[in-house]
């Protein structure tokens, strides 16, 4: 047991803990605060560098939730994103974390945006029972992305190229291109479908498609995969950790790879 995790246990744990909170600060600040900033703006030292700005935690806004659209993400949300990370971006998987230690950063990160402190705790969107996956399913699903207008903005070949993207300030993804922000499996697709991703174009279509066209336009999706390939902010973001670890003496983020 790392000497973070000895001082949750002996304080009775993350939640309402007056002990728990400055070890909390402080692994955020050693781990979050050189790409998410101090004060949680997203705006650390290292932001500048990355495509994909690091998330702005006072603003309350989150695209990665398994929550209806413009609710809160829950902790298990947050939890999931902080241990695995989002695949191609610069937000690398913090497996290096316990998950007490991770408890702790989220204390710290819903301590920054005031929506957290007023609002209940939010509930998920259950995901629907998934029909066999086959080609005719995948086949069918590309009927529905048609039917569903996704190639407005994902194109005709769901490569990020539709007649609306040019007219949207954040660019609807090539659905060819490996890794995925939402997750790597048919299941991850359906959860965006549903909860859609808050401050982008992409809508929630709950209550629009029926429980099995979802998901046979998550395996038609899952289908285009094409090998996954290693991001410029993936790249970024290591460096930023030996460029850190070099200069600080402690850990920002996991170990480099």
């Amino acid at each position: 047991m790392s000497a973070f995790a000895a001082l949750l246990a002996a304080a009775g744990g993350v939640a309402g803990s007056a002990l728990a909170q400055p070890a909390g600060r402080q692994i955020y600040d050693d781990h979050c605060a050189v790409c998410h900033g101090t004060s949680g703006d997203g705006r650390g030292p290292a932001a500048a560098k990355f495509a994909t700005a690091p998330r702005d935690f006072t603003a309350g806004r989150y695209k990665i939730r398994s929550t209806p659209s413009g609710q809160l993400p829950t902790d298990d949300d947050l939890r999931r994103s902080i241990a695995q990370g989002l695949p191609g971006t610069g937000m690398l998987a913090q497996d290096q974390l316990s998950p007490a230690e991770i408890d702790a950063v989220i204390a710290i990160v819903k301590e920054f945006s005031p929506r957290f402190a007023d609002a209940r705790p939010p509930a998920p969107l259950p995901i629907p029972a998934a029909p066999p996956s086959s080609p005719t399913a995948a086949e069918r699903g590309r009927a529905l992305y048609a039917k569903a207008e996704c190639h407005e903005c994902h194109g005709r070949e769901a490569r990020g190229d539709g007649p609306s993207a040019k007219d949207l300030k954040v660019k609807p993804p090539d659905l060819t291109r490996r890794p995925f922000k939402v997750g790597a499996t048919p299941r991850d697709i359906v959860r965006a479908l549903l909860t859609g991703l808050d401050g982008t174009p992409m809508p929630s279509y709950h209550l629009i498609l029926e429980d099995d066209e979802l998901w046979l336009i998550a395996y038609y999706v899952d289908s285009l995969a094409t090998p996954p390939r290693v991001t410029d902010d993936e790249r970024t973001a290591r460096e930023v950790v030996r460029e850190h670890r070099a200069h600080h003496g402690r850990p920002a983020g996991v170990n480099p790879r």
